[in-house]
């Protein structure tokens, strides 16, 4: 007998709490709830300080949500089982014509009861299809938990830092204050003696020294100088924490390249994974293309937060970074100078950081032989990392993307220049 069909079970794990439809584009946020991407965004369109959970309310002061795929693979096998039971479609299991009704856990599939029983799966892990999306929901909730303990134990951490500091800086300005209230004093008695006595003590003056105040202050300088090495220990600390959050946290995306906005001069490979400049001669009529060998990812970026990584060559001159969506059509970049794109390079020698609005150098460094692009629509950050050491070469703090699509960015130029993206 074919088992009951379990979609009648499934809609009230399996729908975003927003649309009440099957998830489309699972996306976790701040506490662990999970929506349609899409539903997420329009709820937050104009949210400028905290963004609320419709779920739960609980609110952040940011906006932020991370792709839940796990959830995303299960549900979408869920969603067709619903289709075909609205149909009258039992068939399920192409093989057998049974209800897919079991989730195995080594194959990560759907499968009947037949199946269930064959020699190739007898020995598996298996869960009723609910339990399974259940399981998922329980191990994001899990992993919320814990990314919610561990910084609420580095800001209690941090608090007590804080905390321990300022106490000792108020310490410090006790001191200061306590040395010239005795120094005032001593001075008061000082010359409320030579009033009472002045002749003798006059006198005394020109036998004897007079005794000055002890004056700390260089005491009190020595403890201020060790005071701020801890607090500048601490800044240093601080700074290198952030750093490998923004190496680590951002979602790895798969980029590939876009033939069709690629300079004549380079040469894009078949995969779309790498590319490399041609040293040949320029056809007059691709004068449109602009003078900057460059080429487009062909994925466009939204929101959230992605990084991707690229191997490039020692010789050579190269850059990477990202651009809007504009610089897609090549007209626009003759017409107008301020490409709007935000990248960073090595040429002739020397590290440049280059967007639309500024130009510098950077500071020598050992060429990287991979490098990390991270990006954060919300937040309006590009930053370049070398990957291998995990060490951060530079940072855009401030870009400002006004809801365009972003698209990753690579130019190559000169012979032996060549750029390959990495998984």
């Amino acid at each position: 007998m074919a088992a009951a069909n379990p979609t009648p079970h499934l809609p009230s794990e399996a729908s975003c709490p927003i649309c009440l439809d099957f998830f489309r584009d699972p996306v976790s946020i701040h506490c662990g709830h999970s929506f349609c991407r899409a539903c997420i965004a329009r709820r937050w369109e104009w949210s400028t300080a905290e963004f609320s959970c419709p779920q739960c309310n609980e609110t952040a002061p940011e906006r932020s949500f991370r792709p839940n795929r796990e959830l995303a693979r299960v549900l979408e096998v869920a969603r067709r089982l619903s289709l075909r039971a609205a149909h009258g479609d039992h068939r399920g299991c192409q093989k057998h014509r049974e209800p897919l009704s079991v989730y195995c856990k080594d194959c990560e599939a759907f499968l009947c009861v037949v199946c269930r029983e064959s020699r190739a799966h007898r020995a598996h892990a298996m869960l009723p299809v609910q339990d399974a999306v259940r399981e998922y929901k329980e191990k994001t909730s899990a992993e919320r938990r814990k990314i919610l303990g561990g910084f609420e134990g580095l800001r209690l951490f941090l608090e007590e830092q804080e905390h321990r500091l300022l106490a000792q800086l108020e310490n410090l300005e006790r001191d200061v204050q306590k040395k010239q209230e005795e120094n005032v004093t001593s001075l008061t008695k000082e010359i409320s003696h030579l009033e009472s006595d002045i002749g003798s003590t006059l006198s005394r003056l020109g036998k004897e020294n007079f005794p000055q105040p002890t004056l700390l202050l260089p005491d009190l300088e020595r403890n201020l100088s060790h005071f701020r090495e801890k607090n500048n220990a601490l800044e240093e600390i601080l700074r290198n924490f952030r750093e490998i959050l923004m190496f680590e946290l951002p979602e790895k995306m798969s980029v590939t390249l876009d033939p069709a906005t690629a300079h004549p001069q380079l040469a894009v490979s078949e995969d779309g994974r790498s590319v490399r400049w041609e040293d040949a001669q320029r056809d007059t009529a691709d004068e449109e293309f602009g003078t900057d060998p460059f080429v487009l990812g062909r994925e466009g970026i939204t929101s959230g937060r992605c990084c991707w990584e690229v191997e490039v060559t020692p010789k050579g001159s190269w850059a990477v970074g990202v651009a809007k969506e504009s610089l897609k059509r090549r007209e626009e970049c003759v017409a107008s100078p301020e490409i709007e794109l935000w990248s960073m390079g090595f040429c002739e020698g020397q590290f440049w950081a280059l967007s639309s609005f500024e130009r510098m150098t950077l500071p020598q460094i050992p060429i990287p032989r991979r490098v990390r692009v991270t990006l954060d629509y919300e937040g309006g950050q590009v930053a370049f990392f070398d990957a291998d050491k995990r060490a951060l070469i530079f940072i855009f703090p401030s870009a400002s993307f006004k809801g365009e699509s972003i698209h990753p960015w690579f130019l190559v130029w000169s012979e032996g220049s060549q750029i390959t993206l990495r998984s």
